[in-house]
């Protein structure tokens, strides 16, 4: 179970062909404005932690696309979902926790930082966009380079993919992500349920260090 610790829950969908090398206004402004939003939320110290907890546990869904997260991650295993409708719920809500947790994990050293967003691209013209930006730690130092993969769904945009900087290589995480799931799947014969138990430990684990550094 040790590999989770590092990873960032969020997916993706495949990438795309060729980028388009047109801007979208309106992708970066939902980036600048979600993720600030997060992020204030984070360095609120006007609330208790279970306040900071319950309000990003409430903007993350709204941010990212959660369910198609949830399926893409399990790769080939996910047809399961499809004959399980209790299986399915079981875990999209035990994904969606850790993901929210791992958010709340790595971002709290940058609560209260300020978000910036510098340009975007878009891969198919009006749906799906890579936003670039850069997170600026409240103490100064190297601002952290991030891009979001945004699909536009319905009226509304969804964060589908993060990329980050990390031993001076981009990492799309959902992908790392994928590949991670699917090996321990595959030593697993596909259970899904043992993936879970995994998942839930992590998770418990990431809120007592949140909950201790909060205290």
């Amino acid at each position: 179970a040790a590999f989770f610790a590092g990873m960032l829950g969020v997916g993706v969908l495949t990438m795309a062909p060729e980028a388009h090398a047109a801007r979208n206004a309106e992708a970066e402004r939902y980036v600048q404005e979600n993720a600030s939003a997060a992020l204030r939320t984070l360095g609120d110290r006007s609330m208790s932690s279970s306040q900071r907890r319950q309000t990003f546990d409430r903007l993350m869904p709204q941010f990212a696309d959660m369910p198609r997260i949830a399926n893409f991650v399990l790769g080939r295993y996910g047809t399961q979902l499809r004959a399980d409708t209790a299986l399915r719920s079981e875990w999209n809500n035990t994904f969606r926790e850790y993901s929210i947790a791992v958010y709340e994990d790595r971002l709290e050293s940058y609560s209260g930082a300020a978000i910036r967003v510098t340009d975007s691209v878009e891969r198919i013209a009006g749906r799906d966009v890579i936003v670039t930006s850069e997170i600026q730690p409240r103490n100064g130092g190297r601002a952290l380079p991030v891009q979001w993969r945004m699909l536009r769904s319905g009226s509304g945009w969804k964060v589908i993919d993060v990329s980050l900087m990390i031993e001076g290589n981009q990492i799309w995480l959902a992908q790392q992500q994928q590949s991670e799931f699917l090996a321990v799947l595959g030593r697993n014969n596909g259970d899904i349920r043992a993936l879970m138990t995994n998942l839930r430990q992590l998770t418990a684990s990431m809120r007592q260090r949140i909950l201790a550094r909060s205290a």
